[in-house]
């Protein structure tokens, strides 16, 4: 005998661990050094290109990792400059962050609309 069926079921979408969420690809190193630049033009960020990307430093997530004492000591930048890329750096990725999280959540609430909208409908089969 099989069980009743359910009144109503409902398709839920989970994300799993093979699914990237980041459907845009992080933001590279040279477009960090080029927004820092046009802010901060004196300090010349484009001259660390070669260095970043020796390092392993190519994109905004792997920027936002280090210290400013990474990016004196390894980099090459004066304090300042290490301490204002690492600003721009962290402002960067936390507004990357912000707008993934946005576009996660509105995911969501289009997938919780869609649900509200079947919930005055009973899953009943019409009997003949």
């Amino acid at each position: 005998m099989f069980p009743p069926p359910l009144k109503r079921t409902y398709a839920l979408y989970i994300e799993s661990d093979d699914e990237s969420s980041d459907d845009e690809p992080p933001q590279d190193i040279e477009d960090v050094l080029t927004s820092a630049h046009s802010r901060y033009p004196t300090m010349n960020f484009p001259q660390y290109i070669g260095t970043l990307k020796d390092r392993g430093v190519l994109y905004l997530p792997t920027a936002a990792f280090f210290t400013t004492g990474f990016y004196k000591e390894q980099i090459g930048m004066s304090d300042g400059a290490a301490h204002t890329f690492w600003n721009c750096v962290s402002k960067a990725y936390a507004k990357a962050e912000r707008a993934k999280g946005r576009k996660k959540s509105k995911g969501k609430k289009k997938a919780r609309s869609q649900h509200d909208d079947s919930e005055d409908q009973e899953d009943i089969p019409p009997i003949n």
